[in-house]
């Protein structure tokens, strides 16, 4: 009875840690011993993956069992809620590991990549874990995986000299799905920018290449990014940060790009707090484009105090 109840705890386990458990989990937290282990592996109550790692048997196929796998292993001791109350949990996913996590870019993810804080070995096959600074605010959860986040993500892939075109993949779905701001990007890149043929430190210059090759068309880019920021502060921002838009850039990606426009239009009202009219007709979508036209003047005019500035991102789509 005592042996089934021991069982059923490492069943227990093993399912809140998404199906994986190791045997010094399963020791620790349930008492159970080597031959139980055996027997529930025996009986197919638990699958062996590799030493002291174990996957509960007929489970559903997990895309990110080898991720999830590579993690686990990092600190076999703990168990994955301890790690993740942690601000660095024993490392976490990154590089072409993390993109393929977040959706990003098309990159080949043969090995499952980590970045730790002290160097560790793993006798995993396919594993690579990489040593350097993290933070809390550098990683995120993804189906209960700790990734690095986007900007961390294109930083570390920039870091480890990855091709500009597998690069500029990564920083165009970034962007384009308002993950990260521009400014971000250019952050980041900033200490890679001499790696890839720019001047020193020049974010900017760098990023503007990728996007070029990427494909990714000025106006396409600038509503993204309006829209990402807005996002984020349209709560909170008072009322006179309005005059910080980028006026140029955001009447260049109305006048040149029919869904550009229909897309910006209506982040502007939702970021101005103009009600969005939910009906269809012609009318209704001209009522709202006159509403937006509307908003933008009024960022002009709060803005008349500052020279409109083109963004870099701008000029490089004119000439």
């Amino acid at each position: 009875m005592r042996s089934d109840s021991r069982a059923g705890k490492v069943v227990a386990l093993a399912a809140e840690q998404g199906g994986v458990v190791t045997s010094r989990q399963a020791r620790a937290v349930t008492s159970v011993s080597v031959q139980q282990l055996k027997r529930m592996v025996d009986s197919g109550v638990l699958e062996r993956l590799h030493h002291g790692l174990y996957r509960l048997g007929r489970m559903p196929e997990d895309v990110h069992l080898d991720a999830r796998v590579a993690w686990l292993a990092l600190d076999p001791d703990a168990v994955v809620w301890e790690r993740l109350d942690q601000a660095v949990p024993t490392g976490v996913l990154s590089h072409r590991t993390a993109a393929g996590l977040l959706g990003l870019g098309d990159l080949d993810a043969d090995v499952v990549e980590l970045i730790a804080t002290r160097r560790i070995r793993l006798s995993l096959p396919a594993v690579v874990v990489h040593r350097g600074v993290l933070s809390r605010e550098d990683w995120q959860l993804v189906d209960g995986l700790p990734v690095t986040t986007p900007a961390r993500t294109i930083a570390d892939l920039a870091a480890a000299g990855t091709d500009a075109g597998h690069l500029a993949s990564v920083v165009r779905d970034a962007l384009t799905r308002g993950l990260v701001t521009v400014e971000e990007v250019v952050a980041v890149l900033s200490p890679h920018a001499f790696d890839y043929g720019h001047r020193a430190l020049d974010g900017q210059g760098f990023l503007e290449v990728l996007i070029s090759q990427a494909g990714v068309p000025t106006t396409m880019l600038a509503v993204a990014d309006f829209a990402r920021k807005n996002t984020a502060t349209a709560a909170s921002a008072p009322a006179s940060d309005a005059g910080q838009l980028d006026v140029a850039a955001l009447m260049k990606a109305v006048t040149e790009s029919p869904q550009a426009r229909d897309a910006l239009m209506r982040s502007l009202v939702a970021a101005l707090g103009q009600p969005i009219a939910s009906d269809t007709s012609p009318d209704a979508g001209a009522g709202a484009n006159a509403s937006a036209h509307q908003a933008v003047g009024r960022a002009s005019t709060t803005g008349s105090d500052q020279p409109a500035r083109r963004s870099r991102s701008a000029k490089t789509a004119d000439r």
